[in-house]
């Protein structure tokens, strides 16, 4: 019983001006429409692709710049290739990515890759001369594969790509809640009936309270050791390989993005029966990146009093809304984010395109 995000919500590399891989952009250009011409990505322009894709999101769904900044400059992904279409004035019409998958490699090699259209710029054919390419690419890599996903509230974009061979393989819904809505005292009973069973609750702060640097690193690997097995029982899609130590303690721990006084253990003795982890989310809201009970300790509401507590405590600092990311078979934790007052997002569905 897991949720949480998968840190893909933008595409990763620092300082793409030094580091995009070579576009032949000429060869590019040459395959779109007249007026429109290719060329690398560059670190301006996320500030346009982002206010472009913002207008048909929902307001919880909204992304930003500054933070597709950050991420990347943390999670740097020397596989990344990028290409953006432009018009002769310098508007961006269009936008590809292609990735190895960065945090999330799969084990078999598959690429992921996303096209983009400005609706200005729609049905004159850059889309299919960007995915054209992306494929290409992806075909040199030897991929046997390439994913991507369309936003279900979008079915135009899922005929698009339905018409060009790919195939639906999973769903992934995102979800908040308004915390101003969110009402702890319904959960005392809840929290109370965990607690007599054993369990004591304690901020990622509160463990962390008073360590060295060799307690820290103590604790970083028990909560490292206790995710794994959370972490195998996440029905995803396609399977990704597993994050390293190292980088699953950088971006956890040593990102400064995890909010260690709204993340939350839960303790049977000395082990680790649970825990959540939440994320700041730009200035307004924060996101769980997962939560997840031990199989040993599953069935005993172990996960909600986790959100409970997180969520109280998301509420007291006066955020906004918490997010979360579940896969569709995951009924169990969407079931628990429901009864805790979570709205489901239009799903990203996950797709699918055989290279081979």
């Amino acid at each position: 019983m897991c949720d949480g995000q998968t840190f893909d919500r933008f595409g990763r590399v620092p300082n793409l001006a030094r580091r995009m891989i070579a576009l032949d952009t000429d060869r590019i250009s040459a395959t779109l429409p007249k007026g429109y011409r290719a060329r690398p990505f560059a670190d301006a322009d996320r500030e346009p692709l982002v206010a472009e894709r913002n207008t048909w999101l929902h307001e919880m769904e909204r992304q930003d710049a500054g933070e597709w900044r950050m991420w990347e400059q943390l999670a740097p992904d020397k596989s990344l290739y990028r290409i953006v279409v432009e018009d002769g004035e310098g508007w961006i019409a269009g936008f590809a990515n292609l990735s190895a998958g960065g945090m999330m490699r799969h084990l078999d090699g598959a690429q992921s890759g996303n096209v983009n259209v400005a609706r200005a710029a729609r049905g004159r054919g850059i889309g299919s001369a960007l995915l054209a390419e992306i494929e290409e690419e992806a075909r040199r890599r030897k991929a046997p594969r390439l994913l991507g996903y369309a936003n279900a509230a979008h079915p135009d974009s899922l005929a698009w790509a339905d018409r060009r061979g790919f195939r639906e393989i999973g769903r992934r819904i995102e979800s908040y809640v308004e915390l101003a809505s969110f009402d702890p005292g319904a959960w005392s009973e809840k929290l109370r009936a965990v607690k007599s069973s054993g369990i004591a609750f304690r901020t990622f702060a509160e463990a962390m309270d008073g360590l060295d640097d060799l307690g820290r690193e103590s604790f970083y690997r028990a909560v490292f050791d206790a995710q794994g097995p959370m972490w195998e029982d996440i029905p995803f899609a396609t399977p990704t390989e597993p994050w390293p130590y190292e980088r699953f303690r950088q971006l956890a721990f040593e990102s400064g993005q995890l909010m260690p006084d709204t993340s939350v253990l839960a303790y049977d003795g000395d082990t680790i029966a649970g825990f959540t982890q939440t994320a700041k989310r730009q200035d307004k809201d924060a996101y769980t990146w997962m939560t997840g009970t031990a199989r040993s300790h599953r069935g005993r509401g172990i996960a909600t009093a986790l959100k409970v507590e997180a969520l109280t405590r998301a509420k007291q600092r006066g955020l906004r809304a918490m997010l979360t990311t579940n896969d569709e078979p995951n009924k169990a934790m969407r079931g628990i984010n429901a009864r805790l007052g979570y709205q489901m997002l239009p799903a990203h569905v996950q797709l699918e395109k055989k290279l081979a």
